[in-house]
């Protein structure tokens, strides 16, 4: 069975180089961003974090 790492809001702010929660919340509507998995507070999957930077991030194909 695999680990699942949840990572903090803030954490992945900084892994994206960004300061803004408005601009998490862009990314999840136009770029396909992971949704948190726990909303008080906020935490998301590192794997799907990272599978989303791999694919190119806000750089990535759009879906057709």
């Amino acid at each position: 069975m695999k680990d699942i790492n949840l990572i903090p809001e803030k954490e992945v702010m900084m892994k994206l180089g960004i300061s803004s929660r408005q601009t998490m919340y862009s990314y999840q509507k136009k770029y396909y961003f992971p949704k948190p998995v726990r909303t008080h507070p906020k935490a998301y999957l590192e794997s799907a974090v990272n599978q989303w930077i791999l694919n190119g991030g806000i750089n990535q194909k759009a879906f057709s």
